[in-house]
């Protein structure tokens, strides 16, 4: 709960090689708020496992003002990561995020965050969210665990933001649900944010191109394909879906997207395939046969011709 003075704390863990736009679009929100509030209702402050300096991906260092193991008033803890997501102190850290869960603290973690919440076992009756490049090993990893491609989610006292500036977006509903649509309007005014996009919106991917301007009947037809990844449907089943015929979905694709529904429907998967060998452990045949390969030649074939590497090199990188 807010202090006497009505103040919220928000306290930020930083792992190692976090994204620092993640950090600084959430605590920019904070700050605005204050500023157009004219008065303290958010207070954050920063941690780090040990208390020492955190190096952020982009390589500048960030002090912070305390470690995991101390116990301080919060009122929100949020985890913030991205590729280096499970730390050697993983154990302190699961213990101590546990802590604060049963002191009543609301949890929320930005981009890869998710990752170190849902092995602390602190998403297991949530919904959440996730850096779309992380999306396929967060699946593989939990799959009891209910992960989607929204934008952020906000469950009960659960609030994750899959990253960049929907860190923002999350901060906002928070400012939300206490001083109204119009302050945090107020707010995307001041950072030229033109709309607050929904918690629904989904993320893109990377090969995805940008659906809200297209037909609906491709935004369909690409939904379709994101949800039978490993098991492909035929452009005739597609048609069928849309309710329309295999020369018109061919000729909708060409227009607006510039492929073949089938060439399109492969970078997809594609796509799927070099985010599990980037971030799980899965075997190579296991990932071709996720994404829809039932030869392990024809994928890596496949592979090459789309990003120009041979799938163990993506893994090697990985290493």
């Amino acid at each position: 709960m807010p202090d006497a003075a009505g103040t919220i704390h928000m306290t930020f863990l930083l792992v190692e090689d976090f994204s620092a736009m993640c950090l600084i679009s959430a605590i920019e929100g904070l700050r605005s708020a204050n500023y157009l509030l004219g008065h303290k209702a958010y207070s954050w402050h920063m941690i780090s496992h040990d208390g020492g300096p955190v190096p952020a991906s982009n390589g500048i260092a960030m002090q912070v003002e305390g470690d995991i193991g101390q116990d301080f008033r919060t009122d929100f803890l949020f985890v913030v990561s991205s590729l280096k997501n499970d730390p050697p102190y993983r154990s302190k850290l699961h213990s101590r995020l546990r802590h604060f869960d049963r002191q009543g603290v609301r949890m929320g973690a930005l981009s890869c965050g998710s990752l170190i919440l849902a092995r602390a076992g602190l998403l297991d009756r949530a919904r959440c969210t996730v850096h779309w490049e992380f999306l396929p090993a967060f699946q593989d990893e939990f799959p009891d665990v209910d992960v989607v491609s929204d934008l952020y989610v906000i469950d009960r006292d659960r609030y994750t933001s899959s990253g960049g500036i929907s860190g923002m977006e999350l901060i906002l509903q928070v400012v939300t649900e206490k001083y109204g649509e119009n302050l945090a309007q107020r707010i995307a005014n001041n950072f030229q944010l033109d709309r607050i996009r929904n918690a629904g919106d989904m993320q893109r991917s990377g090969s995805v191109a940008r659906m809200d301007t297209m037909p609906p009947a491709v935004q369909e037809s690409v939904r379709l394909m994101l949800a039978n990844i490993e098991l492909p449907l035929s452009n005739v089943e597609i048609a069928r879906a849309i309710n329309t015929s295999v020369r018109n979905l061919e000729r909708m694709f060409k227009r607006n997207l510039r492929a073949s529904p089938a060439k399109y429907y492969l970078s997809l998967r594609l796509e799927k395939a070099r985010e599990l060998l980037m971030h799980t452990n899965i075997s190579t045949l296991g990932v071709a046969l996720q994404c829809g390969f039932s030869s392990s030649s024809y994928f890596a074939r496949c592979f090459q011709r789309e990003f120009s590497k041979r799938p163990s090199d993506v893994r090697r990188k990985r290493s």
